[in-house]
């Protein structure tokens, strides 16, 4: 278990204090883990943090050996949970010991403090219409692992670059992170990630919004402070996929912790420097 917490302050200020307990590491059990829902729900509460709308806690969870906090939610082997420590809505009503264990209820939590960047769908349009360029990427990601058959990927990827062209702006909607870009960047980064290392395919060079926003991005330090070991989401996908294919690379378990693409050397391992993935 571990407490990434270089936004709590002080937890007296009046503010409410969220938990938010994510998937761990397969590899070393104190990290963060490569679920996209698990990061993408950690960058939200990273920018309502950052935005003084509350203090977060972050807990990593084994679910194989919890930690005590976890199993007192009651909440089965479910992740991502948030709960709420302590501290009230901009309303006023108590919502300590609060727990939040679906999507839709985490949803909920966000839209509580009414965060203007963190519109949903049903506030926005625009919101809407930039979570329909994405809507299918990641069931085409899986389907390019497990297949070969990039096509559906290439097409859907085509769709955002269109979508950012239309837009002329740093992310999906603005200058600023939206929603949409949280659920967004986590499974752009398994494209990039698992689809070179496992398919050696590459996102289309020509797609220069979709590359501008990926810079954007890697830039980006809530997508950073939440981004796992690129061994960890290699190992998401390795007991996956044929193996024919995993035997032809290097066991993610056996690597270091470095992040390439954030330019983070690792500790550990054997390294992923020379292992065919091309970063």
């Amino acid at each position: 278990m571990s407490d990434m917490n270089g936004f709590e302050g002080d937890v007296e200020d009046g503010k409410p204090v969220v938990e938010l307990f994510i998937k761990a590491s397969h590899i070393c059990k104190e990290d963060k883990g490569p679920c996209p829902i698990s990061q993408q729900w950690f960058m939200v509460f990273y920018i309502l943090a950052e935005k003084k709308y509350l203090n977060l806690f972050v807990t990593t969870v084994n679910p194989d050996m919890p930690p005590e906090a976890y199993q007192a939610l009651e909440v089965g082997r479910h992740l991502p949970v948030a709960r709420v420590i302590k501290g009230a809505d901009p309303r006023g009503s108590d919502l300590s010991n609060t727990v939040f264990d679906t999507n839709d209820e985490i949803e909920q939590l966000m839209d509580i403090w009414k965060c203007p960047c963190l519109a949903l769908p049903k506030e926005s349009a625009d919101e809407g219409e930039a979570e329909k360029a994405f809507y299918d990427l990641y069931k085409n990601l899986n389907l390019m692992l497990k297949t070969e058959n990039s096509t559906p990927l290439l097409h859907v990827l085509r769709r955002i670059d269109s979508f950012l062209g239309s837009r002329g702006c740093r992310y999906l909607l603005s200058d600023e992170l939206t929603y949409a870009d949280c659920q967004l960047m986590p499974k752009l980064h398994h494209v990039k990630m698992a689809g070179k290392f496992y398919r050696d395919f590459d996102v289309p060079a020509d797609l220069n919004n979709l590359q501008a926003y990926y810079s954007a991005m890697y830039d980006c330090e809530a997508f950073r402070c939440s981004c796992p070991a690129d061994r960890d989401l290699y190992q998401l996908y390795y007991d996956k996929l044929p193996k024919n294919l995993v035997a032809q690379r290097p066991q993610p378990s056996l690597m270091d912790d470095s992040r390439v693409l954030l330019g983070e050397s690792g500790s550990g391992g054997i390294g992923s420097a020379g292992n065919g993935a091309g970063h």
